[in-house]
């Protein structure tokens, strides 16, 4: 995943080996800081990337060791919004394609989850928090066209209460170019007419009072609109 440019969780992240696949039957190489896994599936190559040979990015996906949570995140960074390596279709065909395979049951449980369009897999780790809270999935980089003339994409959103939450990363602390930017962003959401809930890293760690206030504001909202009917 790391030759193919797709954010891995931290705990995800091996750095100082190099995992291959060999067929089964096939001698292993016996290489310091290389890791080698037999497989009896048919090894086509995808693409080869810096000189490397890779199999499609499902089945490597498949090979990941990790939590539902962390093979979700993995999985929308594959169907990415930006320069994506697959589609959804895609995605589903390979799935069909690997029948039998190691892990192939757990991958298609798991596709119900993944959501194509996302940008970081924070966004991921934000919207996994409050599915797996109760609340409603919300729709992934919704645009919202502003009387200001832009069109933003917000994170993740529900669009009929008009509720968006939105992840604040660490990277433009003291940016004050692009504090302006947000704040901009922020206002003209809200004079279309959105509630605008912004997430940290922190609130992810201990994410009970999001949930609370993503929840708050779904009652309220579904509240004012029943009242309109």
């Amino acid at each position: 995943m790391q030759v193919l440019h797709v954010a891995l969780p931290a705990t995800l992240q091996d750095w100082r080996r190099c995992h291959i696949v060999v067929p089964v039957g096939a001698n292993r190489p016996e290489r310091r800081d290389v890791v080698s896994h037999h497989t009896t599936l048919k090894l086509d190559i995808w693409a080869t990337r810096e000189g490397m040979p890779l199999l499609h990015p499902v089945d490597h996906w498949l090979q990941l060791r990790g939590t539902d949570d962390e093979l979700i995140e993995v999985a929308d960074g594959l169907v990415r919004r930006k320069h994506p390596l697959i589609s959804m279709d895609d995605f589903y065909r390979r799935l069909n394609e690997l029948a039998g395979a190691t892990g192939i049951q757990k991958g298609r449980r798991l596709m119900k989850f993944v959501r194509p369009d996302t940008d970081s897999l924070y966004e991921t780790k934000t919207r996994l928090v409050l599915v797996r809270a109760g609340l409603p999935t919300p729709s992934v980089n919704y645009p919202v066209p502003c009387r200001s003339g832009f069109t933003y994409h917000v994170d993740m959103g529900y669009v009929r209460e008009k509720i968006a939450i939105e992840y604040d990363g660490a990277v433009h602390v003291g940016d004050t170019t692009q504090q302006a930017i947000d704040a901009e962003r922020r206002r003209d959401l809200q004079d279309e007419g959105w509630f605008v809930i912004n997430v940290t890293a922190k609130q992810l760690a201990s994410s009970v009072q999001l949930v609370r206030s993503v929840e708050a504001a779904l009652i309220m909202r579904r509240a004012a609109l029943a009242s309109q009917a």
